[in-house]
């Protein structure tokens, strides 16, 4: 009599180092739910005890360049913070065996959804979330089902389409969560089969080969190898993509008093471009909807939360400029629709 028997896990996998650097992996995972879920839950039970949103997104808006850089990276830095850690241990823990189970093969469908469903918990603005699609990536998964991954996390933020639904009339909040899973698992497999097969992600430099720890110090050193390449190849492009966002967020204003469709062009161009922390697109669409241009805050709503320069720009030196030029386009044209629907 034979019995049927599970593929055995690598001894290596087992190792008290690879169990040491799954740890680590949780504890930056747990650090960043904590941090993210604590702060949405704040936000939501105050919202629906006030029933308005409180805050304003002036100072993105208003003092400089200088005065609004320093403003959202005095909004987004712990987040960014947690984004490269949890980056970092995927890159120096996780076997590339591992995230190509889950997101390198298998059917299309299944390797999107997975990717949607990893990203949607982690409610990380869309440079934040860049240092993670790095290192699922580069460890493996294939490039739509990482790109569901980064997209999902601003697009999917739970608790960002609840307040939408809480603040906005539900044909507006309903339009922003179709667009989010358009963006999230249909863009992604187009833009894959665009770039071709050829586009694999080598494994980098934090990759260290495949094979796990072998001691405590290997541990240690893996870790602070892959969060300083991680370091080195975001926070510079974050640097500069948020510079030249910060110089885009005072056009906004200059067009509100333009042609409804004018506006709904130029508010979209300016939302795939500009870096907003999480939530700051919910106050910028609800002045558009005052001012009674609801197409700019439907525009606003899908594009400026999932894409912005700095995650464009490292997702273009990640993989091809084209196709980050594919996505910013794919973005703006289903915000330009949406927008111009709801102007009419």
């Amino acid at each position: 009599m034979s019995s049927a028997q599970a593929p055995a896990t690598p001894a290596g996998e087992r190792s008290p180092y690879i169990v040491a650097g799954s740890l680590i992996l949780c504890g930056a995972l747990g650090g960043l739910f904590y941090y993210k879920w604590g702060g949405a839950l704040r936000t939501l039970a105050k919202v629906r005890g006030v029933g308005v949103w409180s805050g304003t997104a002036d100072a993105l808006t208003t003092g400089g360049t200088l005065a609004q850089s320093l403003f959202y990276f005095h909004r987004i830095w712990i987040a960014l913070v947690y984004g490269l850690l949890v980056g970092a241990a995927v890159c120096a823990f996780v076997p590339p065996r591992r995230i190509a189970a889950l997101l390198g093969s298998g059917p299309a469908l299944r390797r999107q959804v997975a990717g949607g469903l990893a990203g949607a918990p982690l409610m990380l603005c869309a440079c934040c979330v860049t240092p993670i699609f790095q290192g699922v990536y580069e460890r493996g998964a294939r490039l739509g089902s990482a790109l569901s991954l980064m997209l999902a996390s601003p697009g999917l933020n739970p608790a960002a389409l609840l307040l939408t639904f809480l603040l906005f009339p539900a044909p507006l909040a309903l339009a922003r969560v179709g667009a989010a899973l358009v963006v999230v698992f249909g863009l992604p497999p187009l833009l894959e089969r665009g770039a071709g097969t050829s586009l694999v992600a080598p494994l980098g430099a934090t990759a260290l080969a495949a094979e796990p720890p072998s001691s405590s110090g290997d541990v240690l050193v893996r870790y602070i190898r892959a969060l300083g390449y991680l370091a080195l190849r975001t926070i510079p492009l974050v640097v500069v993509g948020v510079a030249l966002s910060s110089v885009i967020m005072p056009v906004f204003a200059t067009f509100s008093t333009a042609g409804a469709a004018i506006v709904v062009i130029v508010v979209a161009t300016g939302a795939v471009l500009a870096a907003l922390p999480t939530f700051f697109e919910i106050p910028l669409a609800l002045v558009f909807l005052k001012l009674g241009l609801p197409g700019a805050a439907v525009a606003l709503l899908i594009a400026g939360p999932i894409v912005n320069l700095p995650s464009l720009l490292i997702l273009a030196r990640e993989t091809r400029p084209r196709l980050a030029l594919g996505l910013a386009l794919g973005v703006w044209t289903l915000a330009v629709g949406a927008g111009l629907l709801f102007s009419l």
